[in-house]
């Protein structure tokens, strides 16, 4: 049998410590009295096994507490998993859970980054000193204004912008403007000066909407999101790393009830050093010590060792110190943290946006008299292959007028996945999106959808209306009560609610035009 091993600190008496070791093994496996267990099955297989309790050392009344949980206790998904290792007991005072050793099963349950230190080091071709980073603030600003913050920070050199994460927006196509607007302000400086700047937005929408964002990012050539994982949820988190091919940024905000009693909840570097890594995030954000937050020197060093330590199975993740930091810390932030760090500097740099450019290019200099062996070459195909290129402002205007070709593609489109995941069946389809998904001032979008023979779409119902017309071969379209061929130039219409599929029964491909709202409902099954 493998195990799930985790550590917990406790404060008692030492007359206490294996007792209250016994309680959090019987409370997060089986919720009831030692007595009540009558099954050897259930004592040999389900409960959690004490294997050690032994005192801190130099701290009086604190003992660490190592208990082994049967690995299939910790279910399919990662909200499960920390419901075994610290769900009920997280109610109980004085334990604090601080270290985690998961089997090679379990493992593989979680995605880890992407892209990591490397892979964005090669995606920014900056070697050899840390990321210099900041966020667009405050709330409230104009997406005019918040895209000039970003084009000035690129202008300076700067190597990641992120959003504030609060900055969230009512409706979709406010967050595609603001989004848009940041991301044509710093890809016109990538492409003038030949460097390259990262932006990463908020993703923090309605559930519901969540991989409707996420789609439009990939597919609008932005490389990197910002993400709070105690608000969207762990196992939401896990698959949207999995899922879309972004630089995730990993925020802390709400887990600070985590971490303000020592005696009490999860060790910083376990959860926003290993965990977030563990989830998928390329980089961790966490408060720097010194700054307005209470976390201790040690406290962010251990978040960075988390983060980067050597593991077979898992990229190092960049910490990203923020706050706190300045041109008189530099030195001390370099030694503490080393080269593979981001420096997230946010008022220090935005106290002067009337001259953010200078300043950036100021704090840039200082990172490298620390660093005097980085340097900077040509980005590697990583920042091509991270999602397709982005089109420059000039281009996107010529190609207002979409050229199409005889194999039914268009200038400037490409095709892409139909739908990121099989949770609603589907066979041998492609999309491309038209319209409506390229900053487009339209009410509706156009996708052209391709079925091969014998392919189908998903069998699904929604609350939003579309229309389909076929341009390529044939297929049916299936409502329910009726089946109908649609052919070249038909046109269908299918009515809220109304489950639909369609198939392709012939031998050559069957094409067809899809309109729909910007703003819709998820499919679901029907």
């Amino acid at each position: 049998m493998e195990f799930v091993s985790a550590t917990y600190r406790l404060r008692c008496a030492e007359q206490d410590a294996e007792t209250i070791a016994r309680e959090i093994a019987l409370e997060q496996t089986v919720e009831v009295p030692e007595e009540l267990i009558r099954s050897a099955a259930i004592s040999d297989d389900v409960v959690g096994r004490v294997r050690s309790v032994l005192p801190v050392s130099g701290t009086s009344g604190a003992f660490a507490a190592v208990i082994d949980y049967p690995a299939d206790l910790a279910g399919t998904h990662v909200g499960q998993m920390w419901n075994l290792l610290y769900g009920n007991i997280s109610l109980k005072r004085h334990v604090r859970l601080t270290s985690v050793s998961l089997p090679a099963e379990v493992r593989r349950r979680l995605p880890g980054p992407r892209y990591g230190v490397d892979g964005l080091r090669d995606m920014l071709g900056v070697y050899d000193r840390p990321l210099l980073a900041t966020a667009l603030k405050p709330r409230g600003s104009s997406p005019e204004q918040l895209a000039a913050l970003a084009g000035a920070f690129a202008a300076g050199g700067g190597d990641v912008v992120k959003d504030d994460h609060n900055l969230v927006d009512a409706t979709f196509a406010e967050f595609r403007e603001r989004v848009d607007r940041a991301f044509d302000a710093v890809e016109e400086v990538n492409v003038r000066t030949g460097r390259r700047t990262l932006y990463a937005p908020n993703l923090s929408p309605p559930i519901q909407e969540l991989d409707r964002y996420a789609e439009y990012l990939v597919q609008r050539g932005v490389r990197a999101a910002l993400i709070a994982p105690m608000l969207l949820g762990f196992d939401t988190v896990a698959q949207l790393t999995r899922r879309y091919p972004l630089v995730w940024l990993g925020h802390p905000t709400f887990t600070g009830s985590f971490f303000h009693d020592p005696d009490h909840g999860v060790a910083p570097g376990l959860m926003l050093g290993t965990w977030f890594r563990w989830l998928g995030c390329d980089a961790t954000i966490f408060p720097n010590y010194g700054g307005r937050f209470s976390f201790s020197r040690e406290e962010c060093v251990s978040i960075a060792d988390g983060a980067r330590s050597p593991d077979t199975d898992f990229k190092p993740c960049w910490p990203a110190p923020a706050g706190g930091m300045s041109f008189d810390r530099l030195s001390e932030m370099a030694t503490d943290y080393g080269a593979d760090t981001q420096f997230l500097i946010g008022g220090a740099l935005l106290s002067d946006s009337a001259n953010l450019e200078g300043s950036t290019r100021r704090f840039l200099e200082a990172i490298l008299a620390q660093f005097p062996q980085a340097n900077q070459r040509e980005p590697a195909a990583a920042w091509a292959s991270a999602c397709e290129l982005p089109m420059t402002t000039e281009a996107r205007k010529i190609l207002e007028h979409l050229s199409f070709r005889s194999d039914f593609t268009w200038r400037g489109r490409a095709a892409t996945a139909y739908k990121p995941d099989d949770r609603l069946p589907f066979r041998d389809v492609s999309r491309t999106e038209l319209v409506g998904a390229f900053g487009e001032s339209t009410a509706f979008d156009v996708r052209y959808f391709e079925i091969a023979p014998g392919g189908y779409s998903s069998r699904e119902r929604h609350v939003h209306a579309h229309v389909v017309m076929g341009v390529r071969g044939k297929g049916m379209l299936d409502t329910g009560d009726v089946s109908q061929t649609i052919s070249p130039w038909d046109l269908a219409y299918v009515p809220s609610l109304r489950p639909h599929q369609l198939r392709n029964t012939g031998r050559e491909p069957f094409g067809f035009l899809c309109i729909v709202d910007h703003n819709r409902d998820r499919p679901q099954p029907a």
